[in-house]
Protein backbone atom coordinates (compact mmCIF):
# COMPACT_ATOMS: atom_id res chain seq x y z
CA UNK A 1 0.00 0.00 0.00
CA UNK A 2 1.62 3.23 -1.34
CA UNK A 3 1.17 6.18 1.62
CA UNK A 4 1.25 9.63 0.54
CA UNK A 5 3.97 11.72 2.33
CA UNK A 6 1.79 14.85 2.61
CA UNK A 7 -1.26 12.71 4.54
CA UNK A 8 1.35 11.87 7.30
CA UNK A 9 1.57 13.61 10.44
CA UNK A 10 4.96 15.42 10.67
CA UNK A 11 6.85 14.74 14.04
CA UNK A 12 6.18 18.16 15.61
CA UNK A 13 2.67 17.92 15.27
CA UNK A 14 1.32 18.58 18.94
CA UNK A 15 -1.44 16.11 18.98
CA UNK A 16 0.91 14.03 17.82
CA UNK A 17 -0.31 10.74 19.42
CA UNK A 18 -3.88 11.49 18.42
CA UNK A 19 -3.38 11.89 14.77
CA UNK A 20 -1.43 8.86 15.19
CA UNK A 21 -4.14 6.62 16.93
CA UNK A 22 -6.40 7.90 13.95
CA UNK A 23 -4.45 6.31 11.43
CA UNK A 24 -4.42 2.48 10.47
CA UNK A 25 -0.92 0.56 11.35
CA UNK A 26 -0.05 0.33 7.75
CA UNK A 27 -0.39 3.95 7.58
CA UNK A 28 2.05 4.20 10.75
CA UNK A 29 4.55 1.21 9.82
CA UNK A 30 5.09 3.92 6.70
CA UNK A 31 6.08 7.31 8.80
CA UNK A 32 9.67 8.41 8.74
CA UNK A 33 9.80 8.22 12.07
CA UNK A 34 9.07 5.49 14.96
CA UNK A 35 6.26 4.72 17.12
CA UNK A 36 5.95 2.57 19.74
CA UNK A 37 2.96 2.16 22.14
CA UNK A 38 3.28 1.39 25.79
CA UNK A 39 0.60 -0.04 28.46
CA UNK A 40 0.23 1.41 31.58
CA UNK A 41 1.85 -1.93 32.56
CA UNK A 42 4.71 -1.26 30.76
CA UNK A 43 4.56 -3.87 28.14
CA UNK A 44 4.71 -2.77 24.42
CA UNK A 45 1.28 -2.75 22.73
CA UNK A 46 2.29 -1.54 19.18
CA UNK A 47 5.74 -1.25 17.65
CA UNK A 48 6.00 0.00 14.15
CA UNK A 49 7.73 -1.16 11.16
CA UNK A 50 9.12 2.42 11.03
CA UNK A 51 10.65 1.60 14.19
CA UNK A 52 12.33 -1.52 13.29
CA UNK A 53 13.50 -0.03 10.42
CA UNK A 54 15.27 2.61 11.34
CA UNK A 55 16.78 1.52 14.30
CA UNK A 56 17.87 -1.68 13.21
CA UNK A 57 16.94 -3.59 15.94
CA UNK A 58 15.14 -6.02 13.91
CA UNK A 59 11.78 -7.82 13.37
CA UNK A 60 11.85 -9.68 16.66
CA UNK A 61 8.89 -9.91 18.54
CA UNK A 62 8.17 -7.07 20.84
CA UNK A 63 4.25 -7.04 21.59
CA UNK A 64 3.57 -8.27 25.31
CA UNK A 65 7.64 -7.26 26.41
CA UNK A 66 8.24 -4.91 28.98
CA UNK A 67 9.76 -2.09 27.18
CA UNK A 68 12.96 -0.89 29.27
CA UNK A 69 13.51 -4.34 30.47
CA UNK A 70 13.70 -6.54 27.52
CA UNK A 71 13.70 -4.10 24.68
CA UNK A 72 15.23 -0.93 25.59
CA UNK A 73 17.70 -1.70 28.57
CA UNK A 74 19.46 1.29 27.60
CA UNK A 75 17.10 3.41 27.81
CA UNK A 76 15.72 2.27 31.65
CA UNK A 77 17.98 5.12 33.53
CA UNK A 78 17.18 8.36 35.18
CA UNK A 79 17.40 10.33 31.96
CA UNK A 80 15.10 8.53 29.80
CA UNK A 81 12.43 6.25 32.50
CA UNK A 82 13.07 8.76 34.77
CA UNK A 83 11.81 11.42 33.16
CA UNK A 84 8.51 9.62 31.65
CA UNK A 85 7.48 8.62 35.49
CA UNK A 86 8.23 11.83 36.45
CA UNK A 87 5.75 13.00 34.03
CA UNK A 88 2.71 10.52 34.32
CA UNK A 89 2.97 10.96 37.92
CA UNK A 90 2.58 14.97 37.78
CA UNK A 91 -0.43 13.89 35.18
CA UNK A 92 1.40 15.85 32.02
CA UNK A 93 2.65 13.07 29.72
CA UNK A 94 3.67 15.37 26.61
CA UNK A 95 7.68 15.57 26.55
CA UNK A 96 10.30 16.06 24.00
CA UNK A 97 14.57 15.92 24.48
CA UNK A 98 17.45 14.02 22.87
CA UNK A 99 18.74 10.88 24.04
CA UNK A 100 21.81 9.41 22.35
CA UNK A 101 22.17 5.60 21.56
CA UNK A 102 20.09 3.39 19.25
CA UNK A 103 20.61 -0.53 18.38
CA UNK A 104 22.87 0.21 15.32
CA UNK A 105 24.36 3.26 16.41
CA UNK A 106 24.96 4.08 20.29
CA UNK A 107 26.28 7.18 19.22
CA UNK A 108 23.39 7.89 17.18
CA UNK A 109 21.39 11.33 18.76
CA UNK A 110 17.27 11.00 18.66
CA UNK A 111 14.80 13.48 19.37
CA UNK A 112 12.13 11.59 21.33
CA UNK A 113 8.79 12.54 21.96
CA UNK A 114 6.48 10.95 24.24
CA UNK A 115 2.79 11.84 25.37
CA UNK A 116 -0.31 10.22 26.60
CA UNK A 117 -2.25 7.18 24.51
CA UNK A 118 -5.66 7.99 24.74
CA UNK A 119 -6.65 4.69 26.21
CA UNK A 120 -4.42 4.47 29.02
CA UNK A 121 -0.30 4.13 28.33
CA UNK A 122 1.80 6.42 26.40
CA UNK A 123 3.31 6.98 22.81
CA UNK A 124 7.31 6.75 22.26
CA UNK A 125 8.15 8.85 19.14
CA UNK A 126 12.01 8.61 17.95
CA UNK A 127 12.87 10.77 14.76
CA UNK A 128 16.58 10.00 13.83
CA UNK A 129 18.03 12.90 12.09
Amino acid sequence: MMVDARELPDFNEPQLAMAIEALPSETVDALPYGAIRIGDDGKVKYYSAAERRLSGSGNHDRLGLDFFSRIAPCMDNPDFRGRVERARVSGVLDLEFSHVGDFEDRDRELTVRIQSASTGGYWIFMRRD
